[in-house]
């Protein structure tokens, strides 16, 4: 076994040792983020249960921004209504007054728009804090357009 073998042997012993410590530490990170998930979301979701027991157990989708703020839109398709909370406020509304929910991704923000009864809610789900192209942008900005996309299949 020459030098070469040695360098390979070192190499693979160091790869072994990360996925080891990668393996150890991934539940622990699981948990951390899975803590910091419902803390988001659980103000959210008990002002939602506020407006009435009805609330539960209807579907939900989840939208996390670049800002790490929560909002939340859940449909209820027995009495055609539908709610978007978000931290501090809410937006109760029935399928018939939506006109429509729209995407808008520039170069420096990107936000959701979503009107009722002709009044303009803007969520603003990237500000510019990360550069367009990196992993988090990506991951907001596939959240936001299935969010919108869900928003529109309310009509």
């Amino acid at each position: 076994m020459g030098i070469l073998g040695y360098i390979l042997l070192m190499l693979l012993l160091g790869v072994t040792l990360f996925n080891i410590y990668a393996t150890a530490t991934k539940k622990k990170r699981e948990t951390n983020n899975a803590a910091k998930y419902n803390a988001l979301f659980a103000p959210i979701d008990q002002s939602i249960l506020d407006l009435g027991k009805e609330w539960k157990g209807c579907p939900t989708k989840r939208l996390i921004t670049e800002n790490e703020e929560g909002i939340v839109c859940v449909k209820d398709d027995k009495r055609k209504k539908a709610v978007i909370a978000w931290t501090g406020g809410l937006k109760e509304f029935s399928y018939s007054s939506l006109e429509y929910a729209q995407h808008i991704d520039s170069e420096n923000e990107e936000k959701i728009i979503v009107c009722i009864d002709g009044e303009n809610l803007t969520i603003n789900c990237r500000e510019g804090k990360f550069k367009k192209k990196s992993l988090t942008s990506k991951f907001v900005n596939k959240m936001a357009k299935d969010f919108v996309d869900y928003i529109n299949s309310i009509k």
